[in-house]
């Protein structure tokens, strides 16, 4: 017991190794990209909720009966339509 207090002691009276000072910078890095990460996530994840959240009110809403009117064609309510009947 008494060579690993020994070798303690030794370890603590040792300066510290030269790069472990330019650490700091890359691992706060790190912890920036995984933080804008997850929040990233959770953002993505709250559209989604909403998303459904909305989709499924708008279908359980009864809506207005479609128009049958065609895509492409002239609208009922064009001048020209109006002229022509």
């Amino acid at each position: 017991m008494s060579d690993l207090d020994d070798l303690l002691a030794r370890l603590r009276e040792a300066p510290d190794p030269a790069g472990l000072g330019a650490l700091d910078g890359p691992v706060m890095a790190g912890l920036r990209r995984r933080r804008e990460a997850l929040e990233a996530r959770r953002g993505l994840a709250l559209a989604g909720a909403i998303a459904i959240c909305v989709g499924t009110a708008a279908t359980l809403v009864p809506g207005s009966p479609a128009a049958a009117e065609p895509l492409l064609g002239v609208p009922s309510a064009a001048p020209s339509h109006l002229l022509a009947d």
